[in-house]
């Protein structure tokens, strides 16, 4: 069996640096991932946003130097967890990063990207928020079995 994700996307908002009791550190963050896609012959773009969990190392690095706006590569697995709230039973999905790698220049990721063919700074798109937009979650009843 195979459970592996790749994803490039930006940093919604700066990684969230957390402490287990054991003293473990572990670092969230979400991206946003964009697809465009052609519908009756006009472009269409569709923000997916998606949270990344990363622990110890990975996590201390994450946070260190990693920030709102930069453009990452992330790989890791797929963790579908329930949980129940007011009597109802809800679905969360995470990624459990493996590997996070920086797609920018430290010095110039957090205010611009650089463009290596070009050798020209330019300035980062804004990051949608999502606050307000929808989220899109795997449901286990939606995965078929092969």
């Amino acid at each position: 069996m195979l459970n592996k994700v790749m994803l490039i996307g930006r940093l919604v908002s700066d990684p969230e640096v957390r402490f287990t009791p054991t003293g473990k550190q572990t670092s969230n963050f979400r991206i946003a991932v964009d697809r465009n896609f052609k519908q009756n012959n006009e472009w269409k773009k569709d923000t997916l946003f998606v949270r990344v969990v990363t622990w110890e190392a990975l996590a201390k690095r994450v946070s260190d130097f990693m920030k709102k706006g930069n453009l990452v590569f992330v790989e890791g697995r797929l963790q579908i967890q329930a949980f129940e709230k007011n009597g109802q039973k809800n679905w969360y999905t995470d990624i459990i990063a493996n590997t996070v790698i920086l797609l920018e220049k430290k010095s110039v990721a957090t205010e611009s990207s650089y463009s290596p063919t070009t050798g020209e700074m330019a300035e980062i798109p804004s990051i949608p928020s999502s606050d307000g937009m929808e989220e899109y979650d795997f449901v286990p009843e939606e995965i078929e079995e092969i």
